[in-house]
């Protein structure tokens, strides 16, 4: 398997780069938290960087050792997938009881319903990609 270093590199260095102007971007007087980095906002910054990074390296990769098949596809239904969890801390919030606890089956039937709502974004994504 062939990789191309350098190539590779500049990828990693121009999504850090853009995560620190995320980062940056969060800690504006005007973002969500104020000054102040908010939860939702470090799980944008996070999942932007691994998703991003992930999919433009594994592109590459694949390029450079004639893989033809579309890299960028499943990285799309990682994405959605992944943005459709942003609500599961709200949503956790809400459901926990009077002891601020959530049990096991309700914690699975969030999730399900969260990811049940990605699905409709997917299959309108492979119709259109299609």
């Amino acid at each position: 398997m062939k990789l191309p270093y350098a190539t590779l590199s500049k990828v990693l260095m121009d999504q850090l780069y853009n995560t620190y102007i995320q980062i940056r971007a969060a800690q504006d007087s005007d973002s969500d938290g104020g000054r102040k980095v908010t939860r939702k906002e470090i799980w944008n910054v996070i999942t932007n960087f691994i998703l991003n990074t992930g999919m433009r390296m594994e592109e590459l990769i694949s390029l450079n050792n004639n893989m033809n098949y579309s890299v960028r596809y499943r990285w799309k239904v990682l994405t959605i997938i992944v943005k459709s969890l942003n609500d599961l801390p709200e949503e956790f919030e809400e459901a926990k009881n009077d002891d601020q606890r959530i049990d096991r089956e309700e914690a699975l039937e969030i999730i399900g319903h969260i990811l049940k709502k990605a699905i409709p974004e997917i299959l309108d994504m492979t119709v259109d990609e299609l």
